[in-house]
């Protein structure tokens, strides 16, 4: 089995959270800006050094899940959960040590990780799966000396999150246990039954997630 992280409006998996050094009015906040937008779209490896540390979440929760999605698609992990992903992929994600922090100034017990998921694969079967096709549209655009012109988009494929029906191939699971969807939103991340039982043997608590159909079910 494939497991899916939910994006739908109901069932969202977004805590919101974001990296305090990519703010206005640190210094380095456009460099760290960045990184930040890498972290949340995989597109490459990132340093040590080029990595923010400072995550402030926006609301206190009552239980901060050990694998959550922060604002623009940052992904925290509690060191319990690295420890099982870096088991089943070894040196395949990036871990960064962070410190977590609520509105009040505490902090989640135990140490935290900003996880950077680069690998991509292509498992889903589009023809199974609901999607949504978005025509061509006009969209508004800023200029770098601030005015406002327009241009035509070229039209999209999105996830419809809300339909929970995602297919995938019956050989989904076999390679990375975790990974992004390729030829879709970057926000679109799957994971193994292997994972998903590994977690939930541990105790640990994931975000919200839905079971992948494969491709051989009725």
């Amino acid at each position: 089995m494939t497991w899916v992280f939910n994006r739908s409006v109901n069932d969202n998996v977004l805590i919101a959270g974001w990296f305090l050094e990519a703010q206005k009015p640190h210094p380095d906040w456009s460099r760290y800006l960045d990184v930040s937008i890498v972290l949340g779209e995989g597109t490459r490896s990132l340093s040590a050094d080029e990595m923010p540390r400072q995550f402030f979440i926006d609301e206190k929760p009552r239980a901060l899940p050990d694998m959550f999605m922060g604002s623009s698609g940052k992904w925290v992990v509690s060191d319990p959960a690295r420890q099982i992903i870096e088991d089943l992929d070894p040196g395949l994600h990036q871990f960064f040590s962070i410190n977590v922090q609520f509105p009040d100034g505490s902090s989640p017990p135990g140490e935290w990780f900003a996880m950077n998921i680069t690998t991509v694969r292509k498992t889903m079967i589009d023809a199974e799966s609901a999607i949504k096709h978005l025509p061509p549209a006009k969209l508004p655009k800023k200029l770098p000396d601030g005015t406002i012109t327009t241009y035509w988009s070229t039209g999209t494929s999105l996830i419809d999150f809300n339909a929970k029906r995602v297919t995938v191939g019956p050989d989904a699971d076999d390679g990375a246990n975790l990974w992004r969807e390729k030829g879709h939103q970057r926000e679109l991340i799957l994971f193994s039954d292997k994972l998903h039982d590994a977690l939930q043997e541990a105790g640990l608590t994931t975000a919200k997630k839905f079971r992948a159909r494969v491709s051989s079910e009725p």
